[in-house]
């Protein structure tokens, strides 16, 4: 697809969603990427030019030029960031695609507007983490200690596999979660690990391709197996990838999604 990069701010139900964009999109024949929590747009950028659709990548409230306000909640902070964009942008029905949370709230989306979903790719993603509450705490007592830019940069490199924590791509990530005050990163993190969409998956409708990587410490394959599960969807185990696949193997990310995307075509 011969593209370019562009950006555009959106106005959401709580402030402004910054959105990247290749291509231009239309009204069924676009992929809209959800990064996961802690991270952004940019983690998409090294997919965006892979795709065989115009695709957008928005920043979810809390997360790069995106305003910094909550909830940051699945069903009433993301879900609705999601949807104001497809609005803005005259999106009838899109493929969508989501690292992490994101996947979770692309779930969320599908299951609960079925018409504005063609299909749903899913990475590294789970249906809830069931991480204790006094591991959550834990987790933000190491981010108030360490300050959010030391804390992204010693655990970046630790979520992805061996072979990719030199990559130099990984850089972006990390300058994508630091910059934002704690207290904005704490309430990010207690809301996204507390999450639980198992409610809401058996009503999906849209094709679903769950994507996982055997070296991914913090959603591992089972989670995978269990999206694929609920959901009726297809597994697909990425040997030696860990957490953040997009910045990892984006050509692999890329493929996988224009492959579902267009098996995904029908209407919902």
């Amino acid at each position: 697809m011969t593209a370019t990069f562009g950006s555009r701010d959106v106005t959401g139900p709580g402030g402004l969603l910054a959105v990247s964009c290749y291509g231009e999109p239309s009204a069924r024949a676009t992929t809209v990427l959800v990064h996961p929590i802690n991270t952004g747009a940019v983690v998409w950028h090294p997919v965006l030019p892979l795709l065989a659709q115009p695709a957008v990548a928005l920043d979810l409230r809390g997360h790069g030029r995106s305003g910094p306000q909550g909830p940051f909640t699945v069903e009433d902070g993301y879900v609705p960031d999601v949807l104001a964009v497809l609005d803005e942008l005259d999106c009838e029905a899109v493929h969508l695609v989501g690292g992490s949370l994101g996947g979770a709230i692309a779930l969320a989306l599908a299951s609960l507007h079925p018409d504005r979903v063609l299909s749903v790719t899913t990475f590294g993603s789970t249906l809830g983490t069931g991480v204790a509450a006094a591991a959550i705490e834990s987790m933000i007592a190491e981010l108030e200690a360490a300050g959010a830019d030391r804390y992204f940069a010693e655990l970046v490199p630790k979520v992805v596999g061996p072979q990719y924590q030199d990559e130099a791509r990984l850089l972006d990530t990390v300058r994508a979660a630091g910059g934002r005050p704690e207290s904005v990163v704490a309430a990010i993190l207690r809301a996204a690990f507390a999450a639980d969409i198992r409610h809401l998956v058996g009503q999906v409708r849209a094709p679903v391709l769950a994507v996982g990587g055997t070296a991914d410490p913090t959603c591992p394959p089972s989670m995978t197996e269990e999206i694929a599960t609920a959901t009726g969807g297809v597994p697909v185990i990425l040997d030696g990838v860990g957490h953040l696949p997009m910045v990892e193997v984006p050509q692999v990310v890329a493929d996988l999604i224009n492959q579902h995307s267009n098996a995904g075509t029908g209407a919902p």
